[in-house]
C-alpha cells in the first residue's frame, strides 16, 4: 500500500501540483483512506462547496483520480479502483442548512451523519426515516450515492423517494443544483434521481433536501421463531399482503441471527411497528396473533429494544469493508424470494460455505454473507450472480474485486450510463472503474 514506490515522477509532481492549487484546504493522512487496499497520494477535507470545487477542478485538469468519502461505512460497494490519486472526505460539510419544520422539509449538507441528523430532527418530533447499520458513521452523501436502503423502506420508501432538491458539484468544479425546498416539484427530466446510486462517479453531491414525516411516539418489534423456511416465508407474506402495515418484515436463518444476536432458530421473522402507542401495542398484538399459527414461539420487543435489534439486522445488508468474507444482494418478487434463497443455499452448501441469509419481504431482496478461501468465494459469487432479477457484491476481498464484475450482469439501458459518464465526467476523474461496467 505504499504509493509512493508505484507512482511515476510526473504523477507525483502533479499530486504536489495539485496540493499547491488546494492550497489552504484541510489535508488528511492518505492512509486512513484504503479502498480494496489501495491509497491515494493526498487526502484533502474541504470545509465548503467552493473548496469541493476548487479542489475538483484541480483534480480533473490534472488528470488525477479522485474518490470522495463519508464516514467510509460503505466503501467497499463498487468494482476495483482502476486509479486513485485523491481522497476527498466531505465529513465537515455537516451543517443543517435549513429545517422548515412546519413544512416538514429540511436541507442537511452531505457531510451528516444518520445520527446526527436523527438527533436534529428529534428535537422538533421529526425523524427522517431510514435505517443503517452505523449511523454514527454513515454519510447522508454516503447513501445517496451508493443507493443502499434497508428494510424500513417497505413502509416509508427509500431514501430517494423521499428526496426533493439535491446540490452537486461536477467534476470541472461547476455547481449544479436540481428540486428544491418543496415537496412538489415541476415536472421534467429528475436530475436528483441521476445522482442516486450512481456511486459518486458523475459528480460529487454537497447538500441533499428531504420531505420528513412527524416522529412515531411508540415501536416494537414482533420476533417469531419457525421451524422452516417455507413456514417464515408463508407468516411473512401473510403479514405483507394484510392490512396490518409494519414497517419491516424480514426473515433470517440461524447463522443471520446468530450474527445479529437474536435467539437460536431455524428461522427467524422479525417485523417492525411503527405508530402512536396504543396502536403499536395493538399492531403489534394482531401481528402476532397473524403468525402465531405456525411458530415456534413469538415475543415482542419493546421501543427501546427495537432500534438496536434493527441496527444489528442491518448489519447483515450493508457494504462496509471486509476480509474473507462476501456479502451478495439478490433482487426478485417477494413472491420468489424463497426460491431464490434455496438457490443460494443449495449453491453455497455445495462449496462447504456456510450462508447467513437476511430476507427482505417487504422490499423482495435476498442477503447472503458467507467466509471462505477466496478462490471459494469467487466461485460462490459467481454462482449467486446468476440469481435473481438482478444481483451486487455488496462487500469481498479485494483479490475477488479485481477477477470480476461486482455489479454482476449488465443492466438495461447501460449504453446511456456510458454516454452520461462521457458527458458529465469525460476525463473519468470521479471513482475510475468503481461504477457498472468500470465506468
Amino acid at each position: 500500500m505504499d504509493w509512493g514506490s508505484r507512482m511515476s515522477s510526473d504523477r507525483l509532481s502533479t499530486v504536489r501540483n495539485l496540493e499547491a492549487l488546494s492550497d489552504g484546504v484541510a489535508r488528511r493522512d492518505p492512509s486512513a483512506y484504503p479502498v480494496d487496499g489501495v491509497l491515494p497520494a493526498v487526502a484533502l477535507a474541504p470545509a465548503t462547496v467552493e473548496e469541493v470545487s476548487a479542489c475538483l477542478a484541480a483534480a480533473d485538469e490534472a488528470g488525477l483520480a479522485v474518490v470522495p468519502w463519508g464516514g467510509g461505512s460503505h466503501m467497499a460497494l463498487g468494482n476495483h479502483v482502476s486509479a486513485y490519486d485523491v481522497a476527498l472526505d466531505l465529513r465537515a460539510l455537516n451543517a443543517v442548512v435549513q429545517h422548515e419544520p412546519d413544512d416538514l422539509t429540511i436541507a442537511v449538507q452531505a457531510g451528516c451523519t444518520v445520527a446526527a441528523l436523527d438527533r436534529h430532527l428529534a428535537n422538533h418530533g421529526q425523524i427522517l426515516p431510514i435505517d443503517v447499520a452505523q449511523p454514527e458513521r454513515a454519510t447522508i452523501g454516503g447513501l445517496l450515492a451508493t443507493g443502499l436502503a434497508g428494510p424500513r423502506r417497505f413502509g416509508y420508501g427509500a431514501l430517494r423517494d423521499l428526496l426533493i432538491g439535491i446540490t452537486v458539484v461536477l467534476p470541472r468544479g461547476t455547481v449544479a443544483r436540481g428540486g428544491g425546498m418543496v415537496v412538489k416539484n415541476v415536472s421534467g427530466f429528475d436530475m436528483m434521481r441521476l445522482y442516486y446510486g450512481s456511486l459518486g462517479s458523475l459528480a460529487v453531491i454537497t447538500q441533499a433536501n428531504f420531505k420528513v414525516i412527524p416522529r412515531p411516539r411508540a415501536q416494537r418489534t414482533v420476533l417469531a421463531r419457525f421451524s422452516s423456511l417455507a413456514a417464515a416465508a408463508r407468516a411473512a407474506e401473510a403479514v405483507r399482503m394484510s392490512q396490518l402495515a409494519p414497517t419491516a418484515i424480514v426473515a433470517v436463518n440461524e447463522a443471520a441471527a446468530r450474527q445479529a444476536d437474536l435467539p437460536a432458530a431455524a428461522w427467524s421473522v422479525g417485523l417492525r411497528c411503527e405508530a402512536p402507542p396504543v396502536a403499536v401495542a395493538r399492531q403489534a398484538e394482531r401481528i402476532a396473533e397473524a403468525i402465531g399459527a405456525e411458530a415456534a414461539a413469538t415475543e415482542v420487543i419493546d421501543h427501546d429494544g427495537t432500534e438496536p435489534l434493527w441496527q444489528r439486522i442491518n448489519l447483515a445488508l450493508d457494504a462496509a469493508p471486509a476480509e474473507q468474507t462476501i456479502g451478495v444482494r439478490v433482487g426478485a418478487a417477494p413472491s420468489q424470494l424463497v426460491t431464490v434463497a434455496e438457490a443460494m443455499i443449495a449453491s453455497l452448501t455445495a462449496l462447504d460455505l456456510e450462508p447467513a441469509l437476511t430476507l427482505d419481504f417487504g422490499s423482495g431482496l435476498a442477503y447472503v454473507r458467507t467466509a471462505g478461501d477466496p478462490g471459494v468465494l469467487l466461485r460462490a459469487w459467481d454462482e449467486l450472480a446468476r440469481l435473481g432479477a438482478h444481483a451486487t457484491l455488496l462487500t469481498a476481498p479485494a483479490a475477488i474485486k479485481r477477477s470480476t464484475e461486482v455489479f454482476g450482469r449488465e443492466p438495461q439501458g447501460f449504453a446511456t450510463m456510458r454516454a452520461l459518464k462521457a458527458e458529465f465526467d469525460p476525463r473519468g476523474t470521479l471513482n475510475r472503474g468503481r461504477f457498472i461496467g468500470n465506468l
